[in-house]
């Protein structure tokens, strides 16, 4: 249920970081801190967030109670999530899955991934012959990567990261541009470290997906470490007018145990869940499903900043 906060907290809130546009309540949250077990990959509980603010201009879902710059980057240093390798196979063949797409459009050359975890799609992308990079802030994920896959990560944020010089023929963020605490700046920083022609890969929930609206406040995005969630249409604008032509712009489809993905439904069901959650734990772990639930979308985007072409110019007036 969307809420309309009173004249004095809006006078405190923020405006939207992506459009500058007003900001009003719409999903209250429970969460009266800011601890990092709430911020791992695999942390889908739901009501644990804090208050979720939607700008009335672009759509764009804002957490402004989460920490900015170092003092957030000091709290992914500390996640640490053991359930995350649990998955490993349905999580690598998620990455082939991903992989497959870029490769029609950028087969071999450097790959730098940003938000790379414990480093399995680079993995991937190394068994392709692709030239792999990957900086990541969690500690635990960015040593496991280094030490267990000998990958070369940097245990950094991007925004800590000196990558001046560098350009890459494709740059990868995977549930990551949700979790930063200014999106539009990173969007602003990635072309220049393209080369021309270069793509950009984005995997990002959609808060105006049909699933979202329907899920309400059980949506399993509505967590303690998303800053921001950025609707489809106004991501295209944000890409369009930053020259990235957008090639491909399609529904995410991810591999798991069935277990897994009951579990998910059942941390959202009561006792219902609870139940769920007791049949989940005793299937097998053999099997794999894999499936969409249509609400985080997948955005190749072309980068045309060098190259002497100019993608359509789309004049939002609000997301340049």
């Amino acid at each position: 249920m969307t809420a309309t906060p009173t004249a004095e907290i809006a006078a405190q809130l923020p405006v939207c970081s992506i459009c500058g546009g007003q900001l009003e309540l719409a999903r209250q949250g429970s969460a009266s801190g800011h601890e990092p077990s709430a911020f791992s990959p695999s942390c889908h509980r739901t009501g644990e967030h804090g208050d979720f603010y939607r700008c009335r201009r672009c759509g764009t879902l804002h957490q402004p109670s989460l920490p900015r710059g170092s003092a957030l980057y000091d709290i992914y240093r500390a996640v640490s999530d053991e359930r995350y390798m649990v998955e490993e196979r349905g999580r690598r063949r998620t990455a082939r899955r991903l992989l497959d797409r870029l490769g029609k459009y950028v087969p071999e050359g450097r790959l730098l991934q940003v938000g790379c975890g414990y480093g399995l799609l680079l993995d991937e992308a190394r068994r392709r012959g692709y030239a792999v990079e990957g900086v990541e802030p969690s500690i635990e994920a960015a040593g496991y990567a280094r030490e267990q896959l000998g990958l070369p990560v940097r245990p950094l944020a991007l925004e800590e990261a000196d990558l001046r010089g560098e350009r890459y023929d494709a740059i990868l963020l995977v549930d990551v541009l949700e979790h930063l605490g200014d999106p539009r700046a990173a969007l602003d920083r990635l072309p220049e470290l393209l080369v021309p022609a270069g793509v950009l890969v984005i995997v990002t929930p959609d808060p105006s997906s049909l699933t979202a609206r329907l899920a309400g406040a059980n949506w399993w995005c509505y967590v303690p470490a998303h800053s921001c969630l950025i609707p489809r249409e106004t991501l295209r604008q944000l890409l369009v007018v930053r020259d990235l032509d957008i090639v491909e712009d399609v529904a995410s489809v991810h591999s798991f145990t069935p277990g897994y993905w009951l579990a998910g439904l059942g941390e959202r069901g009561g006792w219902v869940g609870r139940a769920i959650t007791q049949v989940a734990a005793r299937l097998p772990r053999s099997l794999l499903l894999t499936a969409s639930l249509r609400d985080e979308r997948v955005l190749l985007a072309r980068n045309l900043q060098t190259t002497g072409q100019h993608a359509r110019r789309w004049q939002p007036g609000n997301c340049a």
